[in-house]
């Protein structure tokens, strides 16, 4: 009987031993875990400081032959951090005349002039980026993207006023009044 005791003790002790691991263990993972993640927004708001956009030369064209408003603007990189996810790179633009704000999507880089069914309805391409020397199809700091926005939906009008509001993948954003 005494031997059954002693049996029971030491399970009783090594079932302590391996809670205190477990709970040791998930204490440190938590705790690696945090810190990768504090770490992460560091760095993220770090490259948000880097980072500047500025626009200017915002237009409306109307294309009777295509049916088309297409909205062009210059976008300069006016920070220290390269942009290039265009993808992720969000172009609003809200009509004055209506409380309306539409999103446009990235269709990919276009090079040289645009003809009619280059795009379709609500998307946004690059034109051009000069001078793009150090990372080709990259917005480096420096260099400056005409910006090209086809809109097929006959939603704008030449004579309304447009403000275009650009968001960068990182958060940071920036916008303009076309005249």
């Amino acid at each position: 009987m005494a031997g059954a005791i002693i049996i029971a003790c030491a399970i009783g002790v090594l079932l302590l031993v391996l809670s205190g691991y477990v709970l040791v263990s998930g204490t440190l993972a938590s705790a690696d875990s945090s810190g990768s993640a504090q770490k992460d927004v560091a760095q993220e708001k770090d490259e948000q400081i880097h980072t500047a956009i500025q626009i200017s030369g915002a237009e409306i064209f109307w294309d009777n032959g295509a049916h088309t408003h297409n909205i062009s603007f210059k976008l300069k990189n006016i920070g220290s951090a390269p942009i290039g996810d265009f993808n992720r790179t969000d172009v609003f633009i809200k009509i004055s005349n209506d409380a309306i704000t539409v999103r446009y999507s990235f269709n990919g880089v276009v090079s040289g002039n645009v003809q009619p069914g280059d795009y379709t309805k609500r998307t946004w391409g690059n034109l051009s980026i000069t001078p793009d020397i150090t990372h080709p199809y990259m917005l480096d700091p420096g260099e400056t993207m005409l910006v090209n926005i086809g809109d097929t939906s006959g939603y704008l009008d030449k004579h309304w006023k447009v403000v275009v509001n650009v968001t960068a993948p990182n958060g940071v954003t920036n916008g303009t009044a076309q005249p």
